[in-house]
């Protein structure tokens, strides 16, 4: 059976019984494994961008009941539960690697071959949330670009 390509073309690379998504994500952790300032390398941290919330049920337009036609008595919504509200998942953030400095300091980095659309977005969420700028680090032909 032939392995699925991601979107971008970009394979899975296995070191060290590590899965990296891409061979660009696997060079910059070895450039990040050889940096002797380098503390800690944290390895695909989550980060909750938006939290769980709810919203109006619209099924039962938030009473959490519903008719039925068939008897012609109210039933409990099964949507929401007869809550009249539901709740909705949120959004969580994946960065490629959460490094953490000799002096204390620490920086979330993602790796790049392109920015998706949503990508820009996530990006804003995820700084809003945590206060900290993601450090976008890309391989161009000179070197590594980190932003």
């Amino acid at each position: 059976m032939r392995k699925k390509r991601n979107k971008y073309n970009a394979r899975k690379i296995m070191f060290q019984g590590i899965e990296f998504d891409s061979k660009s994500e696997y060079e910059y952790y070895l450039i990040l494994k050889n940096d002797k300032l380098v503390k800690d390398i944290e390895l695909q941290p989550e980060y909750t961008i938006i939290a769980p919330y709810k919203v109006e049920c619209g099924r039962c337009d938030g009473k959490g009941q519903v008719f039925n036609k068939r008897t012609g008595n109210f039933n409990k919504c099964t949507l929401c539960r007869g809550a009249g509200k539901r709740t909705k998942q949120g959004a969580k953030y994946t960065a490629d690697f959460k490094v953490t400095y000799i002096d204390g300091h620490e920086e979330i980095v993602d790796v790049k071959g392109h920015a998706s659309r949503d990508f820009t977005l996530r990006r804003k969420l995820f700084e809003i949330q945590s206060g900290k700028e993601l450090v976008i680090a890309k391989k161009t032909g000179k070197g590594w670009e980190v932003k």
